[in-house]
């Protein structure tokens, strides 16, 4: 640049200097003057990003109970693009989660761009009338309708990992989750619809993909690949559920549009409810009765099917392979488990597996498939002494409410883990499925699908897929990472990923494999 371009250029960069220099001035003086009205929180964050990246970077248990120590049960967290109070006091969250002061959000701005603003669960009467089918849908005789299909797709892909002698851990719980999600749980018959399957799964992928991210849809980020993908699905989606919408509108004139009408025909018909059922009559109480909501309705479906299951089946897997003793004792039930009941998987039998059902809690006590739910604030809430004003969103994290257990944690603050959450490190003494057998040991905090009138209905779904597909696998094989630290290693935020080239597991056959 010549000498009178850099001299023209001189009074703008002096300017922005300026500028700069008095924003950041003005935003240390409003850090810093006295306020009674300052929340937690720290001084500074990065724009925009805020937390992110130190969230990203640390381990979550030692970021979070980090904060905790410093500023209590209440502090302020911010993520991807949204600004959350934490809260980890119970007594103060109780009147939130059965819905008093407060109601059900999802501030994850990602999140609302793909899955629209059908939040069902922020209305009283729409809440309760959907989720009374879909409780129909997933428990007792619906439930045991839908096991026969779940071991049949469950069932090629362990054999597909047994041809291989090991298995991608988080490549086969996507696949299996979205495969799940699709082919059992979705409601559409693709096929006859001349929709192709994998077609269809290629394209969720991508739209579940964009979900957890920066709110930037820049070319070729996950968030323009996902509502591309989006608009794709609802192109073959909306004739394939016409025919299904048009019955739910007819039963909803019939009985007066009443939300609560409708959603007792449907959980006592003699055709059990199912999860389709459930979103549409949910969808058309919010008054969204179009063809384009009709198809919304399965990508809601899909996503809280197979995400959930990924993330539960991943971390659980991780946490097993790493378990050689608890591998074993879930050997020895499934021996109880034939000789009792004969080698099927259904229902009835998963019910029959407590040693295994104490494993996947304990798994998810440590490394929760769901980071616990959110509310905002309607009136004012006190915790502690922290006043925090409506508007507020709190967020009632999983992980912090558990390392906080009145009946595990002793209350060290000297420590940076928690001894009964310090996998890393003291593997063995966290990781003790035996303290879900006995009253006296058995954990208080367990928030991993929420609580109180939004405790998720699909809990019960996640828990008898991982149950049914451990008993699978772990009748026939040990289980054996490839790289032993590989969760040390792993990605842990937004969701459990492990490093490139170190998320292997070899299946090792058993002398005496259950028949």
């Amino acid at each position: 640049m010549g000498e009178q371009g850099a001299a023209a250029g001189t009074p703008l960069a002096l300017a922005a200097t300026l500028l700069a220099g008095t924003i950041l001035v003005f935003y240390i003086y409003q850090q810093l003057k006295p306020s009674k009205s300052r929340l937690p929180g720290p001084l500074f964050s990065w724009p925009f990003l805020g937390d992110t990246i130190e969230f990203a970077t640390t381990d979550p248990t030692k970021f979070l109970f980090g904060r905790f120590k410093r500023y209590g049960r209440v502090f302020r967290l911010s993520l991807l693009g949204f600004t959350a109070y934490v809260t980890a006091d119970p007594e103060a969250l109780r009147p939130l989660l059965a819905d008093e002061g407060g109601h059900f959000t999802i501030p994850v701005q990602t999140f609302t761009a793909l899955m629209g603003a059908y939040n069902l669960q922020a209305h009283k009467e729409v809440h309760a009338a959907w989720r009374k089918v879909l409780m129909a849908a997933l428990t007792g005789s619906g439930m045991a309708k839908l096991v026969p299909g779940v071991v049949a797709v469950m069932g090629r892909h362990v054999e597909g990992w047994a041809q291989a002698g090991r298995v991608e851990l988080y490549e086969a719980a996507r696949t299996l989750g979205l495969d799940l999600a699709v082919d059992v749980l979705s409601g559409v018959k693709l096929e006859e619809r001349g929709i192709q399957p994998a077609w269809l799964k290629s394209r969720m992928a991508d739209f579940l993909g964009g979900l957890y991210g920066l709110p930037l849809a820049l070319p070729g980020s996950p968030l323009a690949k996902a509502l591309a993908a989006k608009e794709e699905l609802l192109r073959v989606l909306v004739p394939a559920v016409e025919g299904r919408q048009q019955e739910l509108l007819k039963l909803w004139e019939d009985n007066d549009r009443s939300a609560a009408a409708v959603a007792t025909k449907l959980a006592s018909s003699p055709e059990t409810a199912t999860i389709a059922d459930a979103n549409l009559l949910g969808f058309t109480a919010r008054g969204c009765t179009t063809p384009r909501d009709a198809a919304m309705t399965v990508l809601h479906a899909v996503m809280g099917a197979a995400d959930t299951t990924r993330f539960a089946l991943f971390n659980t897997w991780a946490i097993l392979a790493m378990s050689p003793r608890v591998q074993d004792l879930i050997y020895e039930e499934q021996k109880k488990v034939v000789a009792e009941n004969g080698p099927e998987l259904t229902y009835k039998t998963a019910m029959s597996m407590p040693y295994l059902d104490a494993a996947f809690k304990e798994a998810m006590r440590l490394l929760p498939a769901s980071a616990g739910g959110f509310r905002m604030l309607t009136k004012e809430l006190r915790v502690g002494d922290v006043l925090l004003p409506p508007g507020t969103i709190i967020w009632f994290h999983a992980l912090l409410l558990q390392t906080l257990d009145p009946v595990l944690w002793d209350g060290d603050t000297s420590v940076d883990v928690p001894v009964h959450m310090d996998w890393r490190n003291n593997f063995e003494g966290a990781f003790r499925p035996e303290r879900w057998l006995s009253e006296e040991t058995k954990p208080r905090s367990y928030y991993i699908f929420g609580q109180g009138a939004h405790l998720c209905a699909g809990m019960v779904l996640v828990t008898l897929e991982v149950k049914l597909l451990l008993a699978m696998v772990l009748r026939k094989w040990r289980l054996q990472l490839e790289v032993p630290d590989m969760l040390a290693r792993a990605e842990l935020f937004p969701y459990t990923k492990p490093a490139k080239g170190t998320g292997g597991m070899r299946l090792i056959a058993r002398e005496q494999p259950v028949a």
